[in-house]
């Protein structure tokens, strides 16, 4: 992968944005000044333009052939003016007795210029031997005097001998911009001061919006103030519009070339989702470090389970525009809640739109970029922006291609933990693609939890469009079979779809894969053929046929009774395989739907097994809550005319009862006491009290 550091550059052939020329005439600009009396050279730009690289340039083009001695001067080693100093002229001999012996020579008269001017309490012994004596101030005072005199006597000495140099000293002294403004202040006064030594250049770079307002804190004009000091100065260029597109495509790429990330990358969302969110929020090179290695890292950890132009748009508006990613990231109901034509919804949706309208607020000063967001990346929540609606048909698209309109794709992007929603969708991919392959679709789906199963199945209704009719069978023989051993999940409120609805679903739509009542016939007989459950035979029968609410007529009437009339005598002739269904209420009543002379099945009472598994599963459990009242009761309840009707009337009942009563244990005592009850006359109210 190649680099992402934000590290500036240090050598021309690391160039990419074709500076090194400009830098080599800058370095031949300095050979060619006078410097007798000092010369100041200021390269201007703002934080990120490259200033360090164009200035490290420099330096290297200098120290060719001949060479200049260079000189860099770190200025965050100081705090405070006298520390400044004697740091500045201390470093600055330090690195001259590194150069050639020439330069050399100079260090010695340079570092006792720095002695000089080092303040008294700083000399060793003197200002503590100073201060335990009376008259102290007036000693003080002499000794001062004297010092001027030495330091006028050390500069001329000093810039006596700098003069006899036959090339000057650069000294460069970077990132002046990152200092308090105090300390910006301190490095001009010192510049101002030393800057007519003969032969020293000074290469100064700063951002000049930064250092302005630093010097004007002072009271002085801050732009006039470096036009008295800088005697050339040099702008940054920018960066041409195509070569930063350029580059910022090349470093993207090298960011996720070894990643899974690319797997899902959408080409035609990339163009608009650039140009309109990621490439107004970079102006330098600086930003297009910090983003890519952003977006690595973001990468490396969510691999392909988001698309990657999402993950793009995200991580520009996280590092670019925090304020407005914690409101994006608070708005995550807002923005993937998809319209709905529910009364309840338009008081919730007061709620989302408040929250989106916090987003918009947060990015008042990139409106363009927050628009596009929206619409790119959050199409649920355009309706509050400009009356696009986008209702929940389209959720099933957005979880497909793990766009972040989603709401599972953009936790597991917020959140970088798989949760329960999107890992279904995964497992339900495999189970896709192996749809037409019945051993490897069972081995699959048996291989995952049992309690993720609902979930699965459901998942796979996001691929009806693009169901294989050669899957139809092989698919519905795997379904029916695994609906007897999918466990019932306790129901949320409000949510009535069960595991049962759920398989039902996706034979319906495999099913519907079909184009004529005969092939969807013909399915149906293999696939019956291939399912020992009566229950699963029962739903694939209902769906198929034309039981007013439940059939979808997909086969001809005629085929529908010639279906219904095979399975009732099934269903007659195998009893003893009957106790063992779910569902075996609803399943011995259901063939009296099946038409005009319909009848349900019918239960020998003595059958204990079967009289047994009936009255367990006639039981129910219903919920009431009185007006007013936010309690909520419950009760236990008997199908009660269903169960008579199967078992032939009361008395049947009674007999069934009392054979069951025999070997009662502690899952039939409860049901035995309450058909007690209803033998005894006892029947619940309208509304559910005892």
């Amino acid at each position: 992968m190649a680099s992402l550091s934000d590290n500036p550059i240090n050598r021309a052939e690391q160039d990419l944005l074709q500076r090194s020329t400009g830098a080599a005439n800058i370095a031949r600009g300095i050979r060619d000044v006078d410097a007798s009396g000092g010369y100041v050279v200021g390269v201007v730009g703002p934080w990120g333009s490259g200033k360090t690289s164009i200035v490290n340039m420099v330096g290297e083009a200098l120290r060719r052939e001949p060479a200049l001695p260079v000189i860099e001067f770190n200025p965050w080693m100081f705090s405070g003016t006298d520390e400044l100093v004697q740091t500045f002229f201390r470093e600055l001999a330090a690195q001259m007795r590194l150069k050639d012996p020439k330069v050399a020579a100079i260090a010695e008269s340079v570092n006792t210029y720095a002695d000089l001017l080092s303040p008294v309490e700083a000399l060793p012994l003197v200002g503590a031997w100073f201060s335990r004596f009376r008259g102290a101030a007036k000693a003080v005072a002499e000794y001062q005097e004297k010092r001027r005199g030495s330091i006028a006597d050390q500069r001329h000495k000093l810039s006596t001998e700098l003069a006899k140099l036959d090339r000057p000293i650069v000294v460069i002294i970077d990132d002046i911009d990152r200092l308090e403004s105090t300390e910006i202040r301190d490095i001009f006064k010192l510049v101002r001061l030393t800057a007519s030594f003969p032969n020293v250049v000074y290469v100064l770079a700063f951002d000049r919006i930064r250092v302005e307002a630093a010097l004007n804190q002072s009271g002085f004009d801050g732009r006039a103030y470096l036009e008295k000091i800088i005697q050339l100065g040099i702008d940054v260029p920018s960066v041409p519009n195509s070569v930063l597109l350029r580059l910022l495509g090349e470093s993207l790429q090298g960011a996720v070339a070894d990643l899974d990330a690319l797997e899902r990358f959408d080409e035609d969302a990339w163009p608009d989702v650039l140009m309109e969110i990621v490439r107004p929020l970079i102006t330098n090179m600086r930003d297009v470090a910090r983003y890519c290695a952003a977006v690595r890292a973001t990468s490396r950890t969510l691999g392909n389970q988001v698309e990657l132009v999402d993950v793009l748009a995200l991580e520009a508006v996280r590092i670019f525009l925090p304020d407005v990613f914690q409101s994006v990231v608070a708005a995550r109901d807002g923005l993937t809640t998809t319209s709905s034509a529910s009364f309840n919804s338009r008081y919730e949706d007061a709620r989302l739109k408040e929250q989106v309208d916090a987003v918009v607020a947060a990015g008042a000063r990139w409106p363009d970029v927050v628009k596009a967001l929206i619409e790119r990346l959050f199409p649920a929540a355009r309706r509050y922006i400009d009356s696009y609606n986008y209702d929940s048909s389209w959720r099933s698209t957005w979880l497909r291609g793990r766009r972040v309109a989603h709401p599972d794709v953009f936790a597991l992007y917020l959140e970088q933990i798989s949760n329960d929603g999107l890992r279904a969708f995964s497992n339900a991919e495999k189970a896709f693609a192996v749809l037409d392959d019945e051993d490897a679709l069972d081995a699959l789906l048996r291989g995952c939890e049992t309690s993720e199963l609902e979930d699965i199945v459901s998942a796979l209704e996001a691929f009806e469009t693009e169901f294989p009719t050669g899957a139809v069978v092989p698919a519905s023989r795997v379904l029916l079979n695994l609906l007897p051993d999918m466990p019932e999940r306790p129901r949320r409120r409000m949510t009535f779809v069960d595991a049962r609805l759920v398989v039902v679903r996706v034979v319906l739509r495999l099913m519907r894969r079909l184009d004529s009542p005969d092939k969807v016939m013909e399915a149906a007989v293999q696939i019956l053929t291939e399912v020992p459950s009566f229950a699963s035979r029962l739903e694939l029968i209902t769906i198929l046929g034309y039981r007013e609410g439940a059939g979808h007529r997909l086969v001809s009437e005629t085929d529908a009774r010639v279906l219904e009339e095979r399975f009732r005598e099934q269903l007659r002739a195998e009893p003893s395989r009957l106790a063992d269904e779910k569902g075996l209420l609803r399943l011995l009543y259901a063939p009296k739907f099946f038409g005009d002379d319909g009848d349900v099945v019918h239960v020998d009472p003595k059958n204990v097994p079967l009289a047994r598994a009936l009255l367990l599963d006639a039981q129910s459990t219903v919920r009431s809550q009185q007006v007013g009242s936010r309690s909520v009761q419950t009760g236990v309840r008997l199908s009660w005319n269903p169960l008579v009707e199967i078992l032939g009337g009361e008395p049947s009942v009674k007999e069934a009862v009392d054979a069951l009563r025999g070997t009662a244990d502690d899952e039939t005592k409860p049901v035995i006491e309450l058909a007690d009850k209803y033998l005894a006359g006892w029947r619940p109210s309208e509304w559910g009290d005892d």
